[in-house]
């Protein structure tokens, strides 16, 4: 045994060496992790991981690293994936899924083969068989800052607008070149005009079958159309790497592309995408064959609905129409089902916490500097004003059947609906405001109401939706002076709340602020949402000190 020992203590040496060399060969061609922290073209591969339990950590693999090293000996994409005419399969070494086992060894046979190659021919590779800890690293998980590649609808007239791209359907289109569904029949995918949708309504995040995933779907359309134009000879920028889609420089410049684009077009804006969408609509539940099409027990009246404004306020049509082109009821019934996460059709109208509902989009709007000054203060737990229910549910819009009515009908009620702004605004209020309740080492408040009308005004004057929902007698006042009436004197803030602080009136009283700290909460939080001032420490901006307190503060500093 003691003989042996040596032998031991070399072959650990001649292993670490080997991993040392191994891995500084590894790092010199890839760079190391600490250069690699936010790269777009990180890739996880964690393919095994859908048949089974992983036996080592998944590979954290460099795309872009990758191709620019093929590219120094002049070898493409089809170094790594399968060819068919001018279309590539995006697996790796394979044109479908296969046995576990098989992709296994199609993975290590073939990356360990080029890096022999590669050292075979005196070039730096990364790691070589035995090595395998060297690729299933678990600290290699990096933080990865890909950023998504989405379709907005600037990017998306760019394409549609495209005099390159050629349609496969009938009418030979820009848009069959993209959207498609599956024949039943045929099984094959085809055009079908008028069903256009986002590719993740039938593509998901995870593969099904049958089904690709959402980034195989997307990889497999746009790196191939942009492989096919640019082999074609077109100059025009086509994205061919992870960074040119998934970089945060490559997205910069084309949102400066797509800024210059549309300050070239009519208006300044992108050319509305026709595809058979009504200007305006009724929007109520659908439920046909029970008791028309109201059906029993509708509560309030349908909503008119300007879909043509919307839509210049959106980037797609998934904003609203988030899982289907189809009526909202389909999915959203008025018990709630399976198909719609048992979602009601009240509850997908007006959840707050929705981007997809129109309370729930409206609110985020509430989150700009100009609004959430106000709203940031409204109790949103308070009972909702009935009256600001006919904003949106305007009596007379429930006996249009067809859409053709329904859109004719939807106009008429649009274009009759009042706008602002508040009465309040423009009737005869104070200009100052003095609060003297709390006067004792300071002297009085005095307020300009006036200034405070005029500011909040002004930041709602470039808003429609802000001047339409601001529009009630009143609405614009219940900020500061809320749980009040709309009246043109409200009672005062002492009214509610205590002037003596710790002291209370009533058991109604133990959950509101004294009169201090509401007068204080409400200015300063106000102030702080909006970014404006006077700061929340620059005390004397609103309060001077009365002259005696002055003069003993002076005295105790001396």
């Amino acid at each position: 045994m003691d003989k042996k020992r040596p032998l031991w203590r070399w072959a650990g040496i001649v292993v670490l060496g080997l991993t040392f060399v191994g891995g500084l060969a590894w790092a010199e061609h890839v760079g190391s992790t600490a250069t690699m922290v936010g790269k777009p073209d990180q890739i996880t591969i964690r393919t095994l991981a859908a048949f089974q339990k992983l036996e080592l950590p998944p590979v954290t693999y460099f795309h872009d690293k990758h191709t620019k090293a093929l590219a120094k000996d002049n070898k493409g994409c089809d170094t790594c994936h399968y060819q068919e005419g001018d279309r590539l399969s995006f697996a790796f070494k394979r044109r479908q899924t296969t046995k576990p086992e098989e992709i296994q060894d199609i993975y290590h046979a073939n990356c360990i083969g080029c890096h022999n190659d590669y050292v075979a021919a005196g070039k730096k590779s990364g790691p070589q068989d035995g090595f395998c800890r060297s690729c299933h690293d678990a600290t290699a998980a990096l933080d990865v800052a890909k950023l998504d590649a989405g379709m907005d609808k600037v990017l998306h007239y760019r394409h549609l607008a495209s005099k390159a791209i050629a349609g496969t359907g009938p009418d030979q289109t820009n848009c069959s070149a993209c959207h498609h569904v599956q024949d039943q029949a045929t099984k094959k995918l085809v055009y079908a005009k008028g069903q256009e949708g986002s590719c993740r309504y039938c593509h998901q995040d995870e593969a099904k079958p049958g089904m690709p995933s959402l980034q195989q779907a997307s990889h497999e359309q746009c790196l191939n159309c942009h492989r096919t134009l640019a082999n074609k000879g077109l100059q025009a920028p086509l994205p061919l790497d992870c960074g040119g889609c998934h970089g945060p420089e490559a997205q910069a410049q084309l949102a400066k592309k797509n800024q210059e684009l549309v300050a070239k077009l009519p208006g300044g804006e992108v050319p509305r995408l026709q595809r058979g969408q009504p200007n305006a609509t009724l929007v109520r539940y659908e439920a046909k064959g029970n008791g028309g099409p109201e059906g029993p027990g509708a509560a309030l009246p349908p909503v008119p609905f300007n879909h043509q404004a919307h839509e210049k306020y959106t980037d797609s049509c998934r904003v609203c129409h988030h899982a289907s082109m189809d009526s909202c009821s389909t999915c959203h019934t008025r018990g709630g089902i399976a198909k719609g996460g048992f979602v009601t059709f009240e509850q997908a109208m007006h959840r707050r916490t929705a981007e997809a509902s129109c309370i729930g989009c409206h609110q985020a709007k509430q989150e700009t500097p100009n609004c959430a000054g106000c709203h940031n203060s409204i109790v949103q737990a308070r009972p909702a004003d009935t009256k600001t229910c006919q904003l949106c549910h305007i009596p007379g819009a429930s006996v249009a059947v067809s859409p053709q009515q329904k859109a004719a009908l939807a106009e008429s009620l649009l274009q009759s609906r009042r706008r602002g702004p508040d009465p309040f605004l423009t009737a005869k209020l104070p200009d100052k405001v003095v609060i003297k309740e709390l006067s004792n080492k300071f002297q009085p408040v005095e307020m300009d109401h006036a200034k405070h009308l005029s500011a909040l005004q002004k930041g709602m004057q470039d808003s429609r939706l802000a001047t339409y929902f601001h529009s009630l007698p009143g609405t614009v006042c219940q900020a500061c002076h809320h749980n009040s009436p709309a009246a043109m004197e409200p009672p005062a803030c002492v009214a509610c709340h205590a002037k003596t602080q710790g002291v209370v009136a009533s058991a109604a009283e133990i959950s509101r602020p004294g009169l201090q700290a509401a007068y204080h909460g409400q200015c300063m939080s106000c102030h702080k949402d909006m970014g404006i001032k006077p700061v929340a420490t620059a005390c004397t901006e609103c309060h001077q000190k009365k002259p005696q307190h002055a003069a003993l503060s002076h005295q105790e500093k001396e």
